[in-house]
């Protein structure tokens, strides 16, 4: 892999504990080949969390002069995010809310919204008698005369009737009135009771100070489940977050059983850490950098935590809990679900760094990996990770077009093929079953769970799928490709049908009708090009003749 990408490199040897320090812990240090000057490198430190300057302004060039007013306005800063992140007082209001102690503004709240809703449906329902009653009205004056005439020529027969009709009416009124008074009063019994309001726009449990912003009620069982009412910041480049859908939450937590691990460490996946069950629960460990989760879990459950920089934001405190999971694990699962964005050698030298301490804290721990990542990095990712392999499963994500089930993908014409996001695991994928209701199967030869448009191919002895197509052989690259693809003699490989080739210092541009050679010029540029555009906004405008 070139970690020199884009004449940016990343500094992975340097001593991190060195950096200065922003409000999300210590940067990183990189170095940009300056374009223009040979031999020329500038070297500086940048946010470890947030790419985007807006979202962390922090930038300090290695060897510059840091006055005593930048610490102070850096320390403040610091300060200022810490408080404003203070989640204690909603993480007690949940906590008094689990524990049967409602507010009495809620009751309030909710006492007054029966009533209103009570006048609503009253309301509705004397509107809905008027009309009838209207209705009624008219058909009786316009059917007046044919009414008398029938009732002279038979009075009683007509008597009769219409007692048995309106007795027939009055008992079906009345079957109907007391179906929708059961009706009701079903829903109202299913419909969980209301014990916190939460704000999202704050990002906690509801103030008076909420009072336009948007509110969720939470019922009990809302209070154990956070991903699932907490709105994903999905909207937000600095976090790109999504959710696991049901059924991908459904097979971790089944994997994860199966498998038979004693603790787990999610990073990055609070949908699957509230899943878990009681007896795995209690002893795994959430991290994340959304510190929202401080208002459901306490401090033995959820840690605030830059998994790029090992950054704890609570301290001391929490790296001693951090420290005490890893001494108690046996059979640890560590289950990642990293920004797609970052550079997998960082990811991979953070993922060292707690492996590092779990080594060290505790010799007897059995360590397995699962990462969540793209299967078009698979390349990349294996550069760093040898000990990793590529499983066929699928992972879907709630409310995703791209990365959502394959159904719904279709439906939204973006993605054919389903979600390419899947798993990199060390669990041997023999013995990793995948569930077969949803379409997977237990390759013969291999031995292994795969997708069922995953062939086996028997010249490569391997099901060589990747991105959800059967894959067909080519006997000159000896190797399966995609089925878009078509040997190219010039290029000796594989390749799209309208490609670009070079052959010597000719480019040839083939399509489905022609073949064009056209004669390809080696630009040398030494040195910056200067820009020649002028100062025009400094030139003196000549007042014209008269």
């Amino acid at each position: 892999m070139n970690d020199n990408f884009g004449n940016l490199k990343l500094h992975l040897d340097s001593d991190i504990s060195t950096h200065p320090r922003c409000k999300h812990g210590p940067t990183l240090l990189f170095s940009r080949h300056m374009g223009g000057t040979q031999g020329v490198v500038k070297n500086f430190y940048v946010c470890a969390a947030y790419r985007n300057r807006k979202d962390c302004d922090f930038y300090q060039e290695v060897g510059d002069k840091v006055t005593q007013a930048r610490l102070f306005r850096l320390s403040e800063a610091s300060k200022r995010f810490l408080a404003n992140n203070d989640f204690g007082d909603s993480y007690k209001a949940v906590s008094d809310a689990r524990e049967g102690k409602v507010d009495s503004d809620l009751e309030e709240d909710e006492e007054m919204e029966e009533n209103v809703d009570t006048i609503a449906d009253l309301a509705e329902d004397d509107l809905a008698s008027e009309e009838e009653n209207d209705a009624e009205d008219k058909e009786s004056d316009v059917n007046g005369s044919e009414e008398v005439e029938a009732k002279e020529s038979d009075v009683n027969g007509s008597e009769e009737v219409e007692a048995k009709e309106s007795d027939v009416n009055g008992s079906e009124e009345v079957e109907a009135k007391e179906s929708d008074l059961n009706g009701s009063e079903e829903v109202e019994a299913k419909k969980p009771p209301t014990v916190l309001k939460f704000c999202q726009d704050c990002g906690r449990a509801s103030t008076p100070l909420c009072l336009i912003h948007d509110i969720t009620k939470l019922s009990r069982e809302d209070l154990d489940k956070p991903a699932r009412i907490l709105k994903a910041k999905s909207k937000e480049s600095k976090e790109a977050q999504y959710f696991f859908s049901a059924s991908t939450k459904e097979f971790l937590v089944d994997t994860i059983d199966s498998q038979g691990f004693t603790h787990v460490l999610c990073i990055g996946c609070p949908s699957v850490y509230e899943c878990l069950p009681d007896t795995i629960s209690s002893n795994s460990l959430l991290l994340d950098l959304d510190p929202r989760f401080l208002s459901f879990y306490n401090s033995k459950q959820f840690l605030w935590y830059n998994f790029f920089n090992g950054h704890f934001f609570n301290g001391e405190n929490s790296s001693t809990i951090f420290r005490d999971f890893l001494i108690s694990c046996d059979k640890l699962l560590i289950l990642l679900d990293p920004p797609f964005g970052a550079k997998t050698e960082l990811i991979s030298h953070s993922l060292d760094r707690i492996i590092d301490q779990l080594e060290m804290f505790s010799i007897s721990a059995k360590l397995s990996t699962m990462w969540v990542f793209p299967y078009y990095m698979e390349r990349q990712l294996r550069q760093h990770r040898k000990d990793l392999v590529m499983s066929d499963y699928r992972v879907t994500y709630s409310d995703h077009i791209q990365f959502g089930a394959k159904e719904d993908a279709v439906k939204s014409g973006v993605r054919k093929l389903g979600s390419p996001v899947r798993l990199f695991t060390s669990i041997p994928l023999s013995v990793l079953q995948l569930p077969a209701s949803e379409g997977y199967q237990l390759c013969a030869e291999c031995r292994v769970w795969v997708a069922q448009e995953n062939r086996h191919c028997d010249q490569c002895g391997e099901c060589t799928s990747k991105d959800g197509r059967t894959y067909v052989h080519c006997d000159e690259c000896k190797r399966c490709v995609k089925p878009t693809y078509t040997h190219c003699k010039l290029c000796q490989r594989c390749k799209l049908p309208e490609h670009k080739c070079v052959e010597g210092g000719v480019v040839v541009v083939k399509d489905k009708e022609n073949i064009k050679k056209v004669v390809v010029e080696e630009k040398k540029f030494v040195g910056k090009r200067k820009s020649r555009k002028r100062n025009r906004h400094k030139r003196e405008k000549i007042p014209k003749k008269c």
